[in-house]
């Protein structure tokens, strides 16, 4: 794929909309609303999967659609499973990498924070050379668009009163997330140019940060003194696509998996206390897939019930809650633990987030993973999903 003239004005470009972001860092927010209501969103997958366009996941049927609206599926969120890696830049025809092999080599020390040395960086700069020598030009933006919106008209076919979620792709370069603020926006608009202003309007709910972490804990810097957006690239990104959203009086979710722990929770905390990025921040408690996580439970609903993201003890990260962002629990639950040799033992891991969330619903915001289509059109699954919905 050709490396075209337009790299430097697309970085030129990033950096100006990298400085309007760190300028609306300064307002307390952006939301377009001071308390949005609790959601329920299913997580629904669509395109490629595997970090390669020789692999999708399987399609849903529109009886599939029509089932899950049977059972009370009234809001989805639309997700992808791989990281994009291309789009073509506005006004251009050919598509360009996001990250390349020359903004690699480029990274500044300063990226990975206070406590790395010049072979830390090195190290760093030859992993991310294997991945981006690795990726696959078809990973691209426009694709992921069109996923997303085909998938959408078929939604709104079997439900034209759904609530639907579009997300912001996974990135396959976190340290160097800024250089995706300038594609992210123009995907952004993009969306929301081809969805059609009725549906935009009466359906489209905003946007989910498909990230599901802070890389902090072996390179990233994430400088808690620094409030606004803690030195960190990911959490620029984060904020200059949220503040887009946010102007067009949609909101922003994101669904961390979360561990009480300083290179994990400890950012997630910061971020949904201390900032308005994200109006809904719901927490993946991850016990449904490793049984080591049982407390996670708990301190997710107590999370919950406090609105504010506690660490283990009790406490929450970063002292006082200063941000208006929900906080909320994630189901889990997936066909295969059901279905495996170990199903009994998985089905009582399931039945704790019963036991701990079902009060919730319609109080509080949840949202729903069931794994992709063979998952969560699975008899239990769909079982579950609906006693949880409807009681």
């Amino acid at each position: 794929m050709m490396k075209i003239s337009v790299k430097f004005l697309s970085l030129l470009t990033a950096a100006v909309l990298m400085l309007t972001a760190l300028a609306s860092c300064e307002k307390s927010s952006l939301r377009p609303h001071d308390a949005p209501p609790p959601m329920q969103a299913l997580f629904l997958y669509v395109g490629y999967r595997y970090n390669s366009t020789a692999s999708k996941y399987a399609e849903y049927t529109d009886e599939d659609l029509q089932k899950l609206n049977e059972i009370g599926v009234k809001e989805v969120c639309i997700n992808f499973g791989t990281p994009v890696v291309a789009y073509t830049p506005e006004g251009q025809s050919e598509s360009q990498f996001i990250v390349d092999k020359d903004d690699v080599n480029s990274m500044s020390p300063k990226l990975l924070g206070p406590d790395k040395t010049e072979s830390d960086l090195d190290g760093l700069k030859k992993t991310y050379t294997e991945r981006v020598e690795e990726m696959d030009a078809g990973l691209t933006l426009e694709s992921y668009a069109d996923f997303t919106l085909e998938f959408a008209n078929r939604l709104l076919e079997i439900n034209p009163d759904i609530k639907i979620w579009y997300s912001f792709p996974d990135i396959a370069v976190p340290i160097l997330s800024q250089l995706y603020i300038e594609p992210f926006l123009q995907y952004y608009e993009m969306m929301k140019e081809r969805t059609g202003e009725q549906v935009w309007n009466n359906n489209i709910q905003g946007f989910y940060w498909s990230r599901e972490d802070i890389p902090t804990g072996s390179f990233d810097n994430f400088d808690t003194e620094n409030l606004s957006d803690f030195d960190n690239e990911m959490v620029k990104a984060m904020k200059a696509c949220a503040d887009a959203v946010h102007e067009d009086g949609k909101l922003t979710f994101w669904c961390p998996y979360y561990r009480p722990t300083a290179d994990t929770g400890m950012p997630i905390g910061y971020i949904a206390n201390q900032t308005d990025i994200f109006d809904y921040v719901i927490l993946q408690p991850g016990y449904m897939f490793e049984n080591g996580l049982k407390n996670n439970i708990e301190i997710v609903k107590q999370s919950t019930l406090q609105n504010a993201v506690l660490n283990n003890n009790g406490a929450i990260y970063s002292g006082d809650k200063k941000s208006s962002t929900i906080i909320g629990p994630e189901i889990e639950m997936q066909a295969e633990d059901f279905n495996g040799s170990d199903g009994e033992s998985a089905k009582a891991r399931y039945q704790a987030y019963v036991d701990a969330y079902k009060d919730m619903l319609g109080e509080y915001s949840i949202a729903f993973y069931c794994g992709s289509r063979p998952s969560q059109m699975d008899d239990t699954v769909i079982e579950y999903l609906e006693y949880f919905l409807n009681g």
